[in-house]
């Protein structure tokens, strides 16, 4: 290949340098935010019978399922952590309706609003709840 064919592919040739040189991936979610959101999402998931018990930690999910579906969930404050334990306060609303296809006939919890320090365990790369008192 003669040189001017050369310096015409050489734009080509930087270009396909620099495309694997940013990441477009988005950045990491912190130990906090996955924590909050098994906070967070914690009255959907109580809508379902069968994935309940899989936001808390093995053999610690409360009976009363229904209450936790038909509330909300808040984080209040700072959480504070403590090597695979994490304590974070959680704002807890009433006012909500159970989105379940078995809770859909209930009508929107009359609960007030309190808070709670919940507990949440690292298990394996996730959080799940170990204590979740509702007041």
């Amino acid at each position: 290949m003669n040189l001017p064919n050369l310096i015409k592919l050489f734009p080509v040739l930087a270009l396909l340098t620099c495309i694997g040189c940013g990441s477009s991936a988005p950045p990491k979610a912190t130990l906090e935010q996955n924590a909050f959101a098994s906070v967070l999402g914690l009255g959907d998931i109580a809508g379902d019978p069968k994935m309940f018990p899989t936001a808390f930690v093995d053999g610690t999910a409360p009976e009363n399922r229904e209450d936790y579906a038909q509330r909300g969930y808040e984080i209040a404050g700072e959480a504070e952590v403590n090597g695979d334990q994490l304590t974070v306060p959680v704002k807890i609303f009433g006012g909500v309706v159970a989105t379940s296809t078995a809770d859909r006939a209930k009508k929107a919890s009359d609960v007030g609003t309190t808070t709670q320090n919940w507990v949440l365990q690292r298990v394996g790369e996730e959080w799940k709840i170990k204590d979740a008192p509702l007041g």
